[in-house]
């Protein structure tokens, strides 16, 4: 071997061998051979300008995955604390005395914390390996959320499969706002959503929060049961990469014979504003093309019959949320109602309107109206009349005439006895 390769060539290969040794040594801060057994691999994390802990040196450090915190003794000083996960960004906790605490770190998959400390003037580091979970099937599965209605959430998920029939879930979240580093408190689901056996199938957070689209909630569900131990999941989530969009919403064409064009317009769809940014992709499916814009209208050359979809969609540099597509909008002039009829109608009935307000007006103004409204005198009912007359004549008496210095004179005859 050594005669075939020549003295140079192994000189070669024996250096290039060293150096990839001593690489593998300062990444890794340890023997190569006990990365191979842990199958540990860090993705961001770096163990640079640092030496193994030796055993004589005692940390006596723990972790708690639930409330992700690191705890270790006093007789040494922490100078850094940090924790890599697949395949997102080396995570730096925040250290108070002889605690370390982290946020948005998704665990499920394989995680290393790291310590980096100082001991007697040495730069030493230690890491403790969890890897990822085994589908043992007791944790949730299925697992997905949804942002809906601006800003409510819906998150749903599957009982494991080797899940125990007395198996109960919880969903916790915790909320981190990356642009200025502030994380909230970790709360429980406000309102769970039950199956008929009373087992926690879904949670509803009617009110949810965020500032931008690079803010995250960390979102752990774990389960408890009596037979048996539940192993938890557990989830970063950009709400915007899971907003539910409508597609666009009363869309209308106005087609014209003259310019053979049709113009379609619609309104937006209700979104929530931060999450940028909406735009609009449109399916020709006559000339079989598809056209995205940011405009909420888009004009037709109609020389033949066309048919065209609309959906909305959002996109980022790192997510694209698209909505069902809209109902086949046929774009013809066939299909177009004729106007005229009822415009004609329109004008008829606000000529008419106008018509009577306008005499109603001059009536009032000139009493026209008091004019032509005053009453007629009804002619006499001369049988009624003279009926009452006579009925008159019999109730009423005769007055009596009596003459001024009337003077009565008796006469009497002169018989012949009155002589004698």
């Amino acid at each position: 071997m050594v005669t075939s390769l020549g003295f140079a060539d192994v000189t070669w290969l024996i250096f290039l061998h060293s150096i990839f040794y001593v690489t593998l040594l300062s990444v890794q801060g340890s023997d190569p051979r006990s990365v191979k057994e842990n199958k540990q691999t860090l993705y961001r994390c770096r163990l640079d300008k640092t030496v193994k802990k030796p055993s004589s040196v005692v940390l006596n450090w723990k972790v708690d995955l639930e409330n992700m915190e690191m705890t270790w003794d006093s007789n040494v000083t922490m100078r850094e604390c940090s924790v890599d996960t697949p395949p997102f960004n080396c995570n730096y906790g925040i250290k108070e005395e002889t605690m370390c605490y982290f946020d948005s770190v998704q665990l499920h998959k394989g995680a290393t914390f790291i310590a980096k400390i100082e001991y007697l003037n040495q730069n030493l580091s230690d890491s403790i390996y969890f890897p990822p979970e085994e589908m043992d099937g007791t944790s949730v599965e299925n697992f997905s959320c949804v942002l809906y209605n601006v800003s409510s959430l819906n998150c749903t998920w599957n009982a494991g499969r080797n899940a125990p029939e007395d198996v109960q879930y919880f969903l916790y979240l915790k909320y981190r706002e990356v642009s200025s580093g502030i994380d909230g408190k970790k709360r429980e689901c406000p309102h769970y959503i039950s199956n008929v056996l009373g087992r926690h199938i879904a949670c509803h957070v009617p009110k949810i929060t965020f500032e931008s689209t690079e803010d995250i909630y960390y979102i752990y569900v774990n389960g408890s049961s009596q037979k048996s131990q539940i192993r938890y999941y557990d989830a970063l989530l950009k709400l915007c990469h899971h907003e539910r969009i409508g597609p666009p919403q009363t869309i209308t064409q106005n087609c014209s014979k003259l310019s053979s064009k049709c113009i379609v317009q619609w309104t937006p769809p209700i979104t929530n504003e931060k999450c940028c940014c909406l735009c609009y992709e449109i399916k020709d499916e006559t000339e079989n093309t598809t056209e995205s814009i940011h405009d909420n209208y888009k004009s037709f050359d109609v020389d033949q019959r066309h048919v065209v979809m609309i959906r909305s969609f959002k996109r980022s540099f790192d997510f694209t949320v698209y909505s069902e597509w809209s109902e086949p909008i046929i774009l013809d002039f066939l299909s177009q109602p004729n106007l005229f009829p009822t415009i004609n109608l329109v004008l008829i009935a606000v000529g008419t309107i106008l018509m009577i307000l306008i005499l109603a007006f001059l009536c009032k103004r000139y009493r026209i109206w008091h004019k032509l409204t005053l009453p007629v005198p009804q002619p006499k009912d001369l049988f009624q009349q003279y009926s009452k007359n006579m009925e008159k004549e019999l109730v009423d008496p005769i007055p009596t005439v009596h003459e001024p210095d009337e003077k009565i004179t008796v006469i009497e005859e002169v018989t012949d006895s009155f002589k004698k």
